[in-house]
């Protein structure tokens, strides 16, 4: 019997961790995504019309960006109060998030999982 049973343990815990680090990976993202699309929806209401992308990648980050600061430079007094309402916390909600993604993906152990499982950084 020696080693089997340490065998056994070993990888499933080894199993468990890569299961739990991709849900937890996969979480990040469909919060992401929410947060995407409640950003859009707040640039809808403020008269943009941002497509809605429904991908992750580099140039979609670009793209929000974009959309933002194009939504900023367009205020008036009218629309500040509701952008730093709205808009603004959303935003900086959505950057904390990617960001939080992008440095769990950057950490050792889960670099190894998220390479192994597909996932990439953000932006």
């Amino acid at each position: 019997m020696g080693y089997l049973p340490i065998i056994i343990t070993l990888s499933g815990f080894i199993g468990l961790f890569f299961l739990v680090v991709n849900q937890s990976m996969i979480a990040k993202k469909k919060a992401i995504l929410q947060i995407l699309q409640a950003l859009f929806d707040s640039l809808g209401k403020s008269g943009s019309t941002p497509q809605n992308p429904i991908d992750l990648q580099a140039k979609t980050i670009h793209y929000i960006d974009g959309e933002y600061l194009r939504a900023k430079s367009t205020l008036n007094g009218k629309t500040q109060s509701s952008f730093e309402k709205e808009i603004r916390p959303v935003y900086q909600s959505l950057k904390v998030t990617i960001s939080q993604y992008n440095k769990l993906i950057g950490k050792r152990p889960y670099s190894f999982v998220a390479k192994v499982m597909g996932h990439k950084p953000l932006g």
